[in-house]
């Protein structure tokens, strides 16, 4: 009965099924591009309205805006989990509909503000992204994501179990477990989504950190819930209602764009 009712399910015409496309990109350059995006998940409420922007390879660029904005759902988009009700969506000025799954998933890492960690030491659960890591490449990851000092602290090292979950170890510290991962994987795009919203401001700090680490190198893309940890962006895109409504640095976004400002000075309060 159970198996059955799987089957009806996986058949329904309700629910859409993934289709790709059959252009392989091994190896992408980190630009792409939203042309007049609009989105919606049912017929009542549209989340992205003919949505424009374009990011440039090795750049980083942060998305903010109120909750509900669109914001994560651009991120959704990007890796395909949705198909757009109109308008294109171009990694490396392809069409993200014509690409096949792995040429566009193999090509991101997502980091959000739970990642999973596997009950594995923390050695195997790097070696989950790239088996035949050295432990060069393993140590370099690991200090560019600020993490290899605390690691090489614990008695064991790198061949620390962690638990499920990574339960052992700090919000912070899965965070940046997960950041040397996407370093290990070489995606050339990283999206964190909301990754730095439920730590304290300490541990932020080590978050941006590992985040500079990587700027020049990446396309990295922030939905950040703190304004605080994006100012050094070198782009931030303003999202209201599903529309663009500004994009700038922090200072020229403070200092010419009310809604901006008003968002940023609410979290100095």
């Amino acid at each position: 009965m159970a198996a059955t009712r799987v089957f009806e399910v996986i058949d329904d015409e309700k629910f859409k099924k993934e289709i790709f496309g059959n252009k392989v990109i091994d190896k992408i350059n980190g630009d792409f591009e939203f042309r007049n995006v609009s989105f919606s998940y049912n017929e009542d409420k549209v989340v992205l309205k003919n949505i424009s922007f374009k990011i440039h390879a090795n750049e980083t660029v942060a998305f903010v805006g109120k909750s509900g904005s669109g914001k994560s759902t651009i991120f959704s988009l990007l890796n395909r989990l949705y198909l757009i009700d109109s308008g294109e969506i171009l990694i490396d000025n392809v069409n993200i509909n014509d690409l096949t799954k792995d040429s566009i998933r193999n090509n991101m890492s997502i980091i959000t503000q739970n990642p999973y960690i596997f009950n594995f030491s923390i050695r195997d659960n790097l070696k989950l992204v790239k088996d035949d890591m050295t432990d060069e490449e393993m140590i370099e990851a690991c200090k560019l994501a600020c993490l290899h000092d605390f690691i090489v602290s614990l008695k064991d090292g790198y061949d620390t179990i962690v638990g499920e979950g990574g339960i052992t170890l700090s919000g912070g510290q899965r965070q940046r477990l997960a950041i040397a991962r996407a370093l290990l994987k070489k995606t050339e795009i990283i999206l964190f989504d909301e990754a730095t919203s439920a730590l304290d401001n300490e541990t932020q700090k080590e978050i941006q950190k590992a985040i500079n680490n990587m700027k020049g190198e990446y396309t990295i893309l922030i939905i950040a819930h703190r304004l605080s940890t994006v100012i050094d962006s070198e782009r931030i895109i303003v999202i209201d209602d599903g529309k663009v409504i500004a994009e700038g640095t922090h200072n020229e976004l403070f200092e010419n764009n009310e809604f901006y400002r008003n968002l940023y000075e609410k979290e100095l309060v």
